[in-house]
């Protein structure tokens, strides 16, 4: 299985696994590459749309949520998509790239 670094100088580099990684990205409208870069100039777009579907999620609920007897709890899109948001929220405040290689 392969995984994704994103990097970006306004924050720590992260590593995802590469289909939690795609799904983020088509989100944003990005297409999976060996390589990519979320530009300055699209952070707000990005940040936008993956705040969304995570809201989206949210709202739609999820058969576990609230189910403390249940032994094992997805994982949501929100959880997943957390180190990417504040990714993007922090290069977006420093005005800097976001990138991604495998």
């Amino acid at each position: 299985m392969a995984l994704v670094t994103f990097r970006s100088r306004a924050a720590s580099a992260f590593i995802m696994h590469a289909d939690t990684a795609q799904r983020l990205l088509e989100l944003i409208g990005k297409p999976m590459a060996e390589r990519g870069v979320i530009t300055n100039e699209q952070l707000d777009d990005a940040l936008a749309r993956l705040l969304q579907a995570v809201e989206k999620e949210k709202a739609a609920g999820s058969p576990a949520e609230g189910d403390d007897s249940a032994p094992t709890r997805p994982v949501s899109l929100g959880q997943r998509a957390f180190p990417l948001i504040e990714m993007l929220r922090a290069a977006r405040k420093r005005g800097v790239d976001v990138t991604w290689g495998i």
